[in-house]
């Protein structure tokens, strides 16, 4: 068993959505946008992201409480959540990769929650923060034991970004890609190959979007608050209709 599972309760994770996680991320950014198409919930899910900040958790709670409503798990390195335990009452446990006994247990315990339609676990297969765009990628094959213990299962990799664009605060950026549904017997060495190359494809578009300006057409899941210069370009626009005597 592993040393700090989930202690998931419906009314403190919503108390920590509402009292944190919402409303620290409307104050860090001018928005969290999104593109891509929203999950099935006809299979458990498990995702896969890249892990560029401290803020990714924050982004995966979000979007699966707020936006797509499944019922969410997070894995979470043990230190770190340590610090943090209060988490895990949002569905959030721990792995240490360090021992590799402990990380094992932390891998059949995320299959053992994929074990019914809507229910989503959440992983970094980075395992430690890393710049967007440092190439190749280098990740653990954890991702892939899940999936094959517990397939058939749906995957999805989902590519983060966080850039200032045209606002005082950065925006947070979100690309979903293609998911792909892992069946019995597939090979968890090919399995791990083929998620970081479906995750690599996804980063590298989203770089491009940003790079186009495509992102502008991202929709937005989370307004943040308004920063100095929208809040002095609104009042300026009253001053300038008001009438002169």
């Amino acid at each position: 068993m592993i040393r700090l599972p989930a202690r998931k309760t419906s009314l403190l994770e919503a108390a920590i959505f509402h009292a944190l996680v919402r409303p620290a991320l409307r104050r860090a950014f001018h928005r969290v946008a999104l593109t891509g198409p929203s999950p099935a919930s006809d299979l458990p899910l498990l995702i896969y992201s890249n892990h560029p900040s401290w803020w990714d958790g924050y982004i995966a709670f979000l979007l699966a409480r707020a936006v797509w409503r499944h019922d969410g798990y997070l894995m979470m390195e043990e230190p770190q959540l340590r610090r943090y335990s209060f988490f895990r009452y949002c569905g959030v446990f721990g792995v240490d990769r360090r021992q590799p006994r402990q990380g094992w247990q932390a891998v059949r315990y995320a299959a053992a929650l994929l074990d019914r339609p809507a229910r989503l676990v959440w992983i970094f297969p980075q395992g430690v923060i890393t710049p967007n765009d440092r190439r190749p990628l280098v990740t653990f094959s954890g991702a892939a034991h899940i999936a094959c213990l517990a397939a058939p299962v749906r995957c999805l990799p989902v590519a983060l970004r966080f850039e200032f664009l045209q606002e005082q605060r950065p925006e947070a950026l979100v690309r979903v890609g293609t998911a792909h549904v892992v069946v019995p017997e597939t090979s968890p060495r090919a399995l791990h190959r083929e998620m970081d190359a479906r995750l690599t494809a996804e980063l590298d578009a989203l770089r491009e979007d940003v790079l186009r300006g495509a992102t502008a057409t991202y929709a937005t899941v989370l307004n943040g608050r308004a920063s100095v210069n929208v809040r002095w370009d609104r009042w300026r626009a009253r001053l300038l209709r008001r009438p002169r005597r």
